[in-house]
């Protein structure tokens, strides 16, 4: 029998990033500030399209999207999917902004999401340093606090999507979740 903890990770997951997609395809006014694309729960940073393209040159054509996890969290299983989930939407949704061609790219070749974990938020918020330097789009997710977490606890960092290359550089050192 399958654990219902494991069914519920799931479909939190799923149902996350299904509504996040849909949002993500609702025109937006030409008339909104760019401000108006970030969640409220999330530290976005990117690069322009044109750096993007110009760092990602050369780099091959598989594109993917690492989910950095805090481990020292003890989350839950369907609080964890539920995090990567506005992890990945943040991520998607500034990328559709700032860095349409690596969507495109990464879009084209599956959508792959890779879960990784660390031990702290000083190791996450090292990756994030290291991923902006590298002008990768990022995305912290800090959690509003309302189940098992204090409330702006920072949870999960989306990177990418990007080249598979330039993510290995940043966090391919890290254990799989």
């Amino acid at each position: 029998m399958i654990d219902t903890s494991v069914i519920a990770g799931i479909s939190a997951a799923l149902v996350s990033f299904a509504l996040g997609y849909t949002i993500a395809k609702v025109p937006r006014a030409d008339n909104e500030s760019s401000d108006s694309s970030k969640p409220p729960s999330g530290e976005l940073e990117t690069a322009s399209d044109a750096e993007t393209d110009k760092v990602f040159a050369g780099m091959g054509g598989e594109y993917k999207m690492v989910l950095v996890v805090r481990n020292d969290l003890k989350m839950g299983k369907g609080k964890i999917a539920a995090q990567c989930g506005h992890a990945a939407v943040g991520a998607f949704e500034t990328g559709l902004q700032k860095t349409p061609a690596a969507i495109k790219k990464w879009r084209n070749s599956g959508q792959a999401k890779i879960a990784v974990k660390v031990e702290s938020e000083a190791a996450m918020m090292e990756i994030f340093r290291t991923a902006r330097a590298n002008k990768l789009n990022c995305c912290v997710i800090r959690d509003a606090g309302r189940t098992q977490i204090e409330p702006n606890t920072k949870t999960v960092l989306a990177i990418g999507p990007a080249p598979v290359v330039a993510l290995d550089s940043v966090t391919g050192h890290l254990k799989l979740l």
